[in-house]
Formats: C-alpha cells, sequence, structure tokens
C-alpha cells in the first residue's frame, strides 16, 4: 500500500478568490496521480499558502476548510483522507477548533505553519501542544506563504526554493532548543520536505548546546536541554519530498527508517508522482525498508486500517 502524506486541496468554492493553480480546487486531480503513480491514499492538508484577499488564519476560514476536509475524507473514504488546519498563534479559539476538528469531525491530524506573521511554534499556545500530545495525533508542519527573510526573495521563487526550507529549520531548531518537545515528549511531528535542513545542522545544535557556558561565543538562552538536540531530532517524522536521493539518505540516517513517510507535495507540484516514487526505490533498500516508506510508516503514524480508513 503506497500512501501519500503531502497533497494540498482548497474548497472548490474558493477558487474564484484566489490566484492559486485549478489542481488545488479539484480532487480528481488527487485521484489522477493517484492513478499514475499507484497510489492507493492520498492525506491533503491546508499549505497555509494563499495567494488572494483570503485570510487562512481567520478563525471562520479555518472552520469552513475543517469542515470541507471532512467531507472530502468521507466522499473518498479509503482514497483521500484529510487533515486538520488551524494557525494556534491566533488564539484560544483556534485550540478549540484543533479539538473539534480530531474529535467531533474525525479528522486523523492538524496541519499548522511553520510560522505565522513572524512569529514560530515555540511562540504558539503551550496550551496548543498539550491539546496535541492529549488527542495522540501528529502535527504536521508545513511552511506557509511569508517567510523569515522574504524580502530578499523577491526573484526566482527563491522564497520557495531557500525561504521555506529555512523557516522550516527555524520553528524546528526553536521548538527544541526552547523545550518545547522536550515538554511536550509525546508529540508527534510530521515535518514537510524532509524537516527543511534540520538534518544538516543537528550536530552543530549539539555543538552549540555543548558550548551554551561559552559566553565570547555569544549569549544563550535560558533552557537548559537534559539531552542534546539531535535526540530530538531523531524523534521527528520527515517526509521524502527532498527531490533527489542524497538528502533523503540523509534524512535515513538522521530518523531511521522508520520515521520516514513517502509525499509528493502534489498537488500543487506539477511533477509526476511516480518520480516520487522512483527517488524512494533507488535508497536500494530492502523490500521491508521500501515498504515501510512508501506506506507503512504513515498507516502507524496515522493509525489507518489496510484500506486507508
Amino acid at each position: 500500500m503506497i500512501v501519500d502524506t503531502h497533497s494540498h486541496l482548497f474548497p472548490p468554492e474558493w477558487e474564484s478568490s484566489g490566484f492559486l493553480p485549478h489542481d488545488m480546487f479539484e480532487v480528481d486531480a488527487v485521484l489522477q496521480r493517484q492513478a499514475e503513480a499507484g497510489i492507493d491514499l492520498t492525506i491533503v492538508s491546508d499549505p497555509h499558502i494563499w495567494y488572494g484577499e483570503r485570510d487562512l488564519g481567520d478563525i471562520g476560514c479555518t472552520r469552513e476548510y475543517n469542515d470541507f476536509a471532512a467531507g472530502l475524507a468521507a466522499d473518498h473514504a479509503g482514497r483521500v483522507g484529510a487533515l486538520a488546519t488551524v494557525t494556534p498563534w491566533r488564539g484560544e479559539d483556534h485550540v478549540a477548533e484543533a479539538e473539534r476538528a480530531v474529535r467531533e469531525l474525525g479528522l486523523p491530524g492538524i496541519a499548522v505553519a511553520t510560522s505565522d506573521r513572524g512569529e514560530y511554534l515555540d511562540e504558539a499556545p503551550e496550551s496548543f501542544w498539550e491539546l496535541a500530545e492529549d488527542l495522540g495525533v501528529p502535527v504536521f508542519l508545513h511552511p506557509g506563504g511569508t517567510v523569515v527573510g522574504q524580502d530578499k526573495m523577491g526573484t526566482y521563487r527563491l522564497g520557495e526554493l531557500c525561504g521555506r526550507p529555512l523557516d522550516m529549520t527555524l520553528t524546528l531548531s526553536r521548538l527544541i532548543l526552547t523545550g518545547v518537545l522536550e515538554r511536550h515528549a509525546g508529540v508527534r511531528l510530521l515535518c514537510a520536505h524532509a524537516g527543511g535542513g534540520i538534518c544538516m545542522i543537528a550536530d552543530r545544535l549539539d555543538f552549540g548546546h555543548e558550548l551554551r557556558d561559552y559566553k565570547p561565543l555569544g549569549p544563550w538562552g535560558e533552557v537548559r536541554l537534559e539531552r542534546p538536540p539531535s535526540e530530538y531530532v531523531r524523534r521527528l517524522y520527515l517526509d521524502t519530498v527532498t527531490f533527489g536521493v542524497a538528502p533523503l539518505r540523509l534524512a535515513l540516517e538522521t530518523v531511521g527508517v522508520e520515521h520516514v513517510v513517502f509525499a509528493t507535495d502534489g498537488p500543487p507540484v506539477p511533477i509526476a508522482a511516480s518520480r516520487h516514487v522512483d527517488v524512494v526505490r533507488e535508497l536500494g533498500l530492502d523490500d521491508e525498508g521500501t515498504a515501510a516508506i512508501l506506506g507503512g510508516n504513515a498507516r502507524g503514524l496515522f493509525d489507518l486500517n489496510e484500506t486507508g480508513e
């Protein structure tokens, strides 16, 4: 069974109010990708990116999306799943909405942006992380449309190519170093784009932590972790959207085969889903490892049965 954990759809009635690819409003685009690549189940989510006047962080918009997500999953049970969306920085209404979406609507996970209006996930309400731990569902992290350094990324789509991986790396580093993941050890984070650059800097975080009291290198924060930062990196789940074998190998070396899940990021990325399957197969793993990445790990993470429900 192949499970694609990273795809994006919006309610069809939103299309006229934004400037995004048509595929992001059409479930048939997902079903066509499944047929092309032999994918059995696709889990869609809100990318926290919108080109238009709509504010995806508005609580009314959030509730509307979650109702859409639940209906989509019900209409295409076993083929399409969907995650809840919230913007926890915006207040306790969003925390309550996350609980409604999981407990009442039955959505199997929560998608949040890596940052919102200059704030990172370590600045989200503690109540959100307490709820995520209590619900026991994974939290999918995805970079939003506005990231750190955006003013320097106006050409060559650098916001997408560099900015989003950097935003992911920064929010994960902050979650680790400020102790959020230590305080909430039961939270399971699934990180888009293989966690940005977090695998590459895991040992560098350890270096900083080891020398945290060496003042000539600059100030350190108040939190003193019980373990090296890289141990918290190894708890992360990472998707396979790396567009190449080398960074995916690094992800495997960092978190292990059991914490890597297959993904395509399409829609909207117009690259054949089969190319993403090929990257996984090019790793040269045994059949068990390949099957775990392509579907087994996602089934365990999202508590799916053999039919994808």
